[in-house]
This record gives C-alpha cells, structure tokens and sequence, in this order.
C-alpha cells in the first residue's frame, strides 16, 4: 500500500514538494517519501518515544506549529481518517493549511471491497470494523467512498479522484480460504475491480480550490 501511495504522490507532485503527512505511525511511509525525495514533515497523535522526528498533531483538536503549519505543496493522510471522531472537520482543517491548486490524498479502508461486503452482512461490521476493532486500532469512523468523496469537496477541494488499492495480510490457510471466498463473491456477482493490489483500501486524490 506504501508503494501505491508514493506512485500516487508522484503523480500529483512530479517536481517534487513539501509534505505534510497527518497519522504517520512509526514513519514508514514518511521514510518511502523521503527516499523518493520529498520534504517531509511528519505527525501523529501519539508519536513512538524514540521518534523526535515526529511531531505530535490530534487531529480532533489540532494545534499547528512552525513545523507543522506550512505552507505545504500537500497532505498525505492514510489510513487515518478511520480514527477520527470529525472527519469533515479534519479535512477542513487540512484545507486551511493549503494554497489553491495544492494537494491532498487521503485513504480510508475499502468498505465496499466484497470480503468487507461479506462482513457486514454476517456481523454487523465491515472488514476491520466492529467491536473487536473500536478501542484497539481505534476505527470509530466508517467512511464508504462516496461519504469520503463528499466530505473531500464540502472541505473546499475539487478535481476529486477515487481509486482502490492495497491488500489483505492473510497468510497460510487464511489466505487460501480468503481466495476461495473471493471466487465465489466474484461467481454470485459480489466483485469489484482494483487499480492495485484487492483493492481493500479507498485513496481519494484532490486539488484545494
């Protein structure tokens, strides 16, 4: 899913920039970005102890910093929109830190990828969802793609672009069973094409207007 990400931020960025990247974890994603050369300023709610280079951000109560208020060429949140109590107010939040014609991607779990189908309709839940998943990740918001689409363009961006990437960790038998589940979604009429990967996780691309 890293990989898609930087293919996608050079696609916005092909010069190069300034990033900012919202929910950043361990840095994983910002080191790939730093790799394929761009600057950037990484944050996360609870940044790891031995990671100063993280500078902390709630993104329910933001307080920007010298560091973290820009100007940014973009912003990159991955898989992080999930955990957020007000995704509408974080994309405005992030709207206001950009210049018009600058860049955002976002990307939230896939809940219309058939496994996440499934899901919802044996328990209750998407993919990655429910009770066993609220406290610990933290995933408290679903976000189908058009709800993400929606909230993208109310925050005051435009040229707005949804595709799906990423795949399941399943390994072993788990994987095995999972083929064999994806098949027979595919046979019934359960199916949806990914542009990489299964397609379980929604990045939607966008230019502040």
């Amino acid at each position: 899913m890293h990989e898609y990400t930087v293919e996608l931020v050079r696609r916005a960025l092909p010069e190069g920039g300034r990033i900012l990247e919202v929910g950043a974890g361990c840095g994983a994603l910002a080191c790939r970005l730093r790799d394929a050369g761009f600057d950037v300023v990484p944050t996360d709610l609870e940044p790891p102890h031995d990671h100063d280079w993280i500078h902390r951000l709630d993104l329910d109560d933001p307080e920007w910093t010298e560091e973290t208020r820009g100007p940014f060429d973009m912003v990159v949140c991955v898989e992080t929109l999930e955990h957020v109590e007000n995704p509408r107010k974080v994309l405005r939040s992030i709207r206001s830190l950009l210049r018009p014609g600058d860049k955002l991607l976002v990307s939230t779990p896939n809940v219309t990828h058939p496994h996440s189908r499934l899901k919802m309709f044996l328990r209750g839940a998407p993919f990655i969802f429910g009770p066993t998943h609220y406290h610990r990740p933290g995933h408290i918001t679903i976000l189908p793609d058009w709800m993400l689409t929606e909230h993208v363009r109310l925050a005051g961006f435009e040229d707005v672009t949804v595709t799906t990437a990423g795949s399941t960790w399943f390994e072993g038998p788990r994987r095995i069973a999972h083929r064999v589940e994806i098949g027979l979604l595919w046979l019934i009429g359960v199916r949806q094409r990914a542009d990489s990967g299964e397609g379980i996780c929604t990045f939607v691309t966008a230019v502040a207007a």
